[in-house]
């Protein structure tokens, strides 16, 4: 974990958080000298004019028919009392989400849809007058065939161990080493042996005036996951529901498979010296294989049924956010402060995209002056930060980022639902920069009774599922612990 930084001294002038005043001109936005496009214009909220269904599709892919109704035009009443009309901000989220999922119905990572999703949202940040950059990197698109691959060679190792005890120990240890390296983000083994494809992360800033004091990046992903009976919610609730003290270990399961494997390399290796003095502990043997199989034959049927989700919730509703946030802020932020939104891609297939985009801005990003925030999942239930993540190893969040995000939640009586979450399984692209040594969190919606939000990684993961008063609140509980991250390190 990065260790804490930027501790305040005995006397420090708190930083004035700029609020628009009453008929203020937005913002200017200065264009980077790296960017395709035209120079931009003022920032401005995106619900102000909304043009959600009017970009025309890249011109390499024909136009999917659009089932949705055309948006109003809307204007947005600029007032001291509400800067921004957030029934407006509702109808463009509502209208953008409902937009994505009809043109680009599987986002599977890698994928063309994935690009598509990506252009969509790269118009509405240059609407904005954002200056946008697109960064190409290589991963694969299944990270469901990846589990299922390590996993079934580890179970095939305890299956050829009695008789060949050398094999066992190289597959089992071999498929503990891979998957560990894999999650932790050290390296990727047996994943290469699936084909890597083109994907892409993009960028949108609003810069800093000069060498930023303060770069705070928000981020969300605009690929969709695979579906199958591993997210079947009763299993869902088994796995994160409340379990006997002495089974409590179970909720992490990958954790538990992962380090299986290497148990049953100590077998192994006892094998190859006692041979059949061992075979008294095959019953224990297959006991600790268990894991390992379970994991597998979820992860092969994920494979073999081969759906895709409209991912409305999980994330859309993450990456959706990031154009209203841009006009929220753009007029609040102080000059030294630069602001990033990041649309990553890959993130269903084990975080690909932040794990590129981390590596490729690690040296680029002063670690002591960036906070990487992401978005994933912002309704469908209670809202929640990460306290922790790692699937096998589990990385608790900047100790000072905890507590500025335990005290934006109570900043307003409609926060205090904001709790920390510890994630037993899977992750968020924050962990891809928790592991490059940045300080990151995430914000994602919880079910309590589930323990995951509603219809999480299902086909019914749909716009017409989504509440979207939740995504709104997620949105201004977002925008509350920005301006108190901006307090917190320029004070």
């Amino acid at each position: 974990m990065a260790p804490k930084k930027n501790a305040a001294k005995a006397v420090r002038k708190p930083v004035k958080v700029a609020r628009p005043a009453k008929k203020t001109p937005a913002k200017k936005v200065q264009t980077p000298a790296k960017t395709k496009k035209t120079p931009p214009k003022a920032v401005k909220s995106p619900a102000a004019k909304s043009s959600v269904v009017q970009s025309k599709p890249a011109a390499a892919k024909p136009p999917r028919p659009v089932v949705i109704a055309e948006p109003p035009t809307v204007k947005v009443e600029r007032t001291a009392e509400s800067p921004i009309n957030r029934a407006n901000e509702q109808i463009y989220v509502q209208k953008l989400i409902e937009r994505i999922v009809a043109e680009c119905p599987e986002r599977r990572p890698t994928s063309e849809d994935e690009r598509r999703a990506h252009q969509i949202m790269q118009a509405e940040f240059e609407r904005l007058g954002l200056a946008t950059t697109e960064e190409s990197f290589k991963f694969n698109e299944n990270l469901y065939a990846n589990m299922a691959l390590h996993f079934g060679l580890g179970t095939l190792g305890t299956m050829v161990s009695a008789l060949l005890p050398l094999v066992g120990l190289a597959l089992h240890a071999g498929v503990g080493t891979s998957y560990l390296h894999d999650s932790t983000r050290k390296g990727y083994y047996l994943r290469r042996l699936f084909p890597w494809k083109k994907s892409q992360n993009l960028l949108a800033t609003i810069p800093a005036k000069g060498e930023p004091a303060l770069r705070i990046v928000l981020m969300g992903h605009a690929d969709a996951a695979f579906t199958g009976l591993l997210f079947n919610p009763k299993i869902v609730e088994w796995f994160s529901g409340d379990l006997p003290p002495r089974l409590q270990f179970l909720k992490r399961s990958m954790e538990v498979a992962t380090k299986a494997q290497f148990a049953l390399a100590g077998f192994d290796l006892l094998r190859v010296f006692l041979g059949p003095l061992t075979w008294p502990l095959l019953p224990i043997e297959a006991a600790i294989s268990v894991p390992g199989l379970i994991a597998f034959l979820l992860n092969v049927e994920v494979v073999l049924r081969n759906q895709v989700v409209p991912g409305a919730n999980d994330n859309l509703s993450g990456t959706v956010a990031l154009p209203i946030l841009a006009g929220r802020l753009a007029s609040r932020k102080p000059e030294n402060v630069e602001l990033v939104f990041a649309v990553t891609g890959c993130e269903e297939a084990s975080l690909g995209g932040a794990d590129a985009l981390a590596k490729a801005k690690d040296g680029q990003w002063d670690k002591n002056k960036t906070v990487v925030i992401g978005l994933d999942g912002l309704t469908n239930g209670e809202l929640r930060f990460t306290a922790s993540e790692g699937e096998v190893v589990s990385e608790p969040i900047a100790p000072w980022l905890r507590a500025v995000l335990e005290r934006t939640a109570r900043i307003e009586s409609r926060f205090h639902e904001v709790q920390a979450f510890e994630i037993p399984v899977g992750g968020t692209d924050s962990y891809a920069f928790m592991r490059r040594g940045f300080d990151a969190a995430s914000l994602v919606c919880v079910d309590p009774q589930v323990g995951s939000p509603l219809h999480y990684h299902t086909v019914n993961d749909t716009p017409q599922n989504l509440d979207w008063e939740k995504l709104m609140f997620s949105i201004d509980f977002t925008e509350a612990l920005v301006l108190e991250i901006i307090r917190e390190r320029l004070r």
